[in-house]
């Protein structure tokens, strides 16, 4: 399945004369319509990412936008869902894939929470400091991951009111390994702008390394954080309460992102390592399509 990208190409496929949507409604009868919405896992780098990995396995049609370095309070804000849900609503969409939620806690976000910190903390110590500021919760100043997110799933329950087999689906953090490493700017990886754009990251040690004792407790402060935190706080209790709208990919075991070859930089994996948390991630996708549509997604 190739990614669409503009929402004019998008209508252009779907088909502005009778004939073509017919085509394209027999089309979807036995194959997704699968929209793609989030930060760089799914925006960039150019190299094959999480998006374009898992819609490689997919028989269909599919739909990517997003922005790298986004918050989930910049793709779940109030304009942005209430134009993707006309546009979930006027096309065949059966399910939203969302990638969001890192970058909501770290670097700037991070900064906040430690700006009057000197240390040295234990990465339990820097954990707790995080959940009292509320990243997680509703009760952060500029909107906890949890309060975003249910924004977005009362905007995906509409859309489910008009399609009633509408899912979303989202996934956590596999356990960083490479904690301090920026990324490699290639023209490969992000394109031309390799040229003129300088380093890149890292986007958590930069913050933690006058607090933490060492790379070590960096990795375990990363663990409590971003896959621990965000999945028990936020997408475990989001899939409780919303358990036939939302569902997630938990890439918290994967053995292979304890290597550095996973790894591009601190925080996004390299080709091979998106490729390996792709089944993973269709997995759960295919389990919230219709039945009838299951097997066109490997």
């Amino acid at each position: 399945m190739e990614l669409i990208s503009q929402w004019s190409n998008w209508r252009e496929v779907i088909g502005r004369r009778a004939q073509q949507r017919r085509y394209i409604n027999e089309f979807l009868q036995t194959r997704p319509a699968i929209a793609y919405l989030g930060d760089s896992w799914f925006s960039t780098p150019l190299y094959p990412n999480l998006a374009k990995q898992s819609a490689r396995s997919v028989d269909g049609l599919g739909f990517v936008a997003g922005k790298p370095g986004g918050l989930a309070a910049q793709l779940f804000s109030e304009s942005q869902l209430k134009s993707l849900r006309k546009r979930l609503i006027a096309y065949p969409f059966d399910v939203l894939v969302v990638s969001a939620g890192g970058n909501d806690s770290l670097s700037r976000r991070l900064e906040k929470v430690f700006a009057a910190e000197n240390g040295p903390l234990s990465p339990r110590q820097a954990f707790d400091k995080v959940v009292r500021f509320g990243i997680f919760s509703n009760r952060s100043e500029d909107g906890g991951l949890l309060e975003r997110y249910q924004a977005m799933l009362e905007m995906a329950a509409e859309v489910q009111k008009e399609r009633p087999h509408f899912r979303v689906v989202g996934h956590g953090y596999a356990p960083l390994k490479r904690i301090g490493a920026k990324a490699e700017l290639t023209v490969r990886n992000v394109g031309l702008i390799a040229f003129v754009k300088g380093d890149v990251g890292p986007w958590l040690w930069n913050v933690m390394e006058r607090l933490l004792e060492n790379k070590q407790a960096g990795r375990e402060f990363a663990q409590m954080l971003l896959v621990e935190g965000f999945r028990d706080q936020v997408l475990n209790p989001l899939r409780d309460a919303h358990s036939t709208l939302f569902d997630f990919a938990d890439f918290s075991t994967v053995a292979e992102a304890a290597t550095d070859e996973f790894w591009n930089d601190e925080i996004h994996p390299t080709e091979s390592g998106f490729a390996t948390l792709a089944p993973r991630l269709n997995k759960v996708i295919a389990a919230a399509l219709p039945p009838i549509k299951q097997g066109a997604v490997a």
